[in-house]
């Protein structure tokens, strides 16, 4: 009967850290913590409610709650709830639009600052120049037959450059 070993392992090969082993242990431990911690609190409980019964310090009669009276409003209560709903749905919508208008003017100042322009005639004039740049190289990227630049793209690309 020939015996054999466990050959050695490579010297080429880079050693793993044992990650895995090490979270499965801690795992395990935590796992292992929280079971005991639940048997031991149930066993003391258990342990409690023993004593209780056998000393008898165990209440005989259970609690039951009033049953429940849904609150009654007077007419003139329902006219002043009802102004101050409609006034507080006015205020939210107030305040909706002025944060939304507020948020689009600062967002267009910080582009127009941005892109250094002053008006929409020259932030049209803007974007013709930077969309066909970024678009042709997008393509130029991805490749393939049916991404391919025409002529007049690649021509196009060519005069943006120089103006740049």
């Amino acid at each position: 009967m020939s015996t054999m070993s466990p050959s050695p392992p490579a010297k080429d090969a880079p050693l793993q850290p044992p990650t895995t082993a090490l979270m499965a242990g801690a795992a395990g431990a935590f796992g292992a913590g929280l079971l005991g911690a639940i048997w031991y609190t149930q066993r003391k409980q258990n342990k409690r409610i023993a004593t209780e019964i056998l000393e008898g310090t165990v209440p005989t009669n259970k609690y039951t709650p009033p049953k429940y009276i849904p609150p009654v409003m007077t007419p003139a209560e329902k006219i002043i709830a009802k102004k101050e709903a409609s006034l507080f749905a006015f205020k939210t919508l107030a305040y909706g639009t002025l944060l939304a208008w507020g948020t689009a003017g600062l967002l267009a100042v910080s582009v127009g600052w941005y892109l250094d322009v002053r008006n929409f005639q020259e932030f049209s004039d803007k974007l013709k120049v930077i969309v066909p740049k970024k678009t042709a190289n997008l393509r130029k990227m991805l490749g393939g037959t049916k991404l391919e630049m025409t002529e007049a793209e690649q021509l196009e690309i060519d005069t943006i450059q120089l103006e740049d």
